[in-house]
């Protein structure tokens, strides 16, 4: 298939190399003019990408890509999939610069979306079909500008599509892509949800502050932060995140079981022991209290939670409070500018009238 990248970071990069190698053709869409400006220099004159592939034994190698550009309409026009890998943060201001361009019978996937598509659908012509997704299949980081390091991949992953039940058939052509993606979940609140990145970036870095600050770089969180009395927030957090998926009719997981399903084959193992081997292989940091970790995941994360919870009537103390740990350690208000039922423009809908969208 013809497939788009918005993004030109760590996971537009791994995901073309692996787009590549899996026989289809990518066009890679830088979107941002701040971040990885030196990678995207590098590739496009390279015009391709060097890596270092851990999922099979470290090979190293270059992986050619046929369109590496700036041009958003050139690389999206005909493109079969388009692939958005940008920070979440970015959907609503890339959604007014990108919806135009999508043309009906397109597939347009948000990984991890957070309910974005939302954003990119109130902006695009009918018959564009929007999925999400809840994390990317390859975790993997720009080691040096043009070379990406590819770490692991998850076994399996599920997306939602907007208007789940008329889109649910469009399924196997995202698994085309990655050959993991045979799951679907029952909404888009759900796949929102499951982002583990609202649980662990949050809790691990919200209660680990001084240690991050202390260590001055050598902080490694997965290792250090999930102690017993951690994992008991971790646990009245998922019981309000449950509640509000049960709520929009989604289907309820803890962290660790939803982790274990990602990551590992077998399914018998103890969740716990497979969190723990995760762990063990994961990258150092954060290395300190500015990271996405925070001003990303909180605000896109804990606070659409918050505000998810709000429209139901249900209470979330623990979301609130780590809201509120968050904005005082940072100095920031994240509930200011936060991802929200309103600001995704499904403020004004009675409960029905929002399931109905979903």
């Amino acid at each position: 298939m013809e497939v788009a990248i918005l993004g030109t970071g760590n996971a537009g990069c791994a995901h073309a190399v692996k787009l590549y190698e899996n026989g289809h053709n990518v066009r890679l869409i830088k979107t941002s003019s701040t971040l990885h400006g030196d990678n995207y220099n590098i590739i496009k004159k390279l015009k391709g990408i060097n890596v270092i592939d851990n999922t099979t034994n470290g090979v190293r190698k270059f992986v050619p890509i046929s369109m590496i550009t700036k041009d958003i309409e050139k690389g999206i026009n005909g493109a079969d999939i388009v692939l958005i890998f940008t920070q979440t943060l970015q959907h609503e201001a890339l959604a007014k610069r990108v919806s135009k361009y999508f043309i009906p019978g397109q597939i347009v996937v948000l990984i991890p979306g957070n309910m974005g598509s939302f954003y990119f659908a109130n902006q695009s012509q009918p018959g564009v079909i929007f999925a999400e997704g809840e994390t990317t299949p390859y975790n993997a980081r720009i080691t040096m500008p043009g070379e990406v390091t590819i770490s692991f991949k998850n076994v399996r992953n599920a997306v939602a599509f907007l208007k789940n039940k008329q889109n649910s058939h469009y399924l196997s052509k995202i698994d085309e892509l990655f050959g993991e993606h045979k799951f679907l979940r029952s909404n888009v609140i759900e796949s929102a949800m499951h982002n583990p990145n609202l649980i662990v970036h949050t809790v691990g870095t919200i209660m680990s502050a001084s240690r991050i600050e202390f260590s001055k770089g050598q902080f490694w969180m997965y290792q250090e932060a999930f102690t017993d009395s951690i994992w008991n927030i971790i646990a009245d957090l998922d019981e309000e995140k449950n509640r509000v998926i049960k709520a929009f009719d989604g289907e309820e997981s803890s962290y660790l079981e939803a982790c274990k399903w990602r990551n590992e084959e077998n399914l018998t193992l103890d969740a716990l022991n497979v969190f723990n081997s995760f762990a063990a292989t994961s990258n150092i940091g954060p290395t300190n209290i500015n990271t996405r970790y925070i001003y990303e995941d909180v605000p896109n994360g804990l606070c659409l939670l918050e505000s998810l919870s709000k429209k139901i009537g249900i209470e979330t103390p623990i979301t609130s409070s780590l809201i509120s740990l968050a904005s005082s350690l940072s100095k920031v208000d994240y509930r200011s500018n936060a991802r929200t039922v309103e600001s995704l423009g499904l403020g004004n809908l009675t409960i029905s009238e929002f399931k109905e969208l979903l």
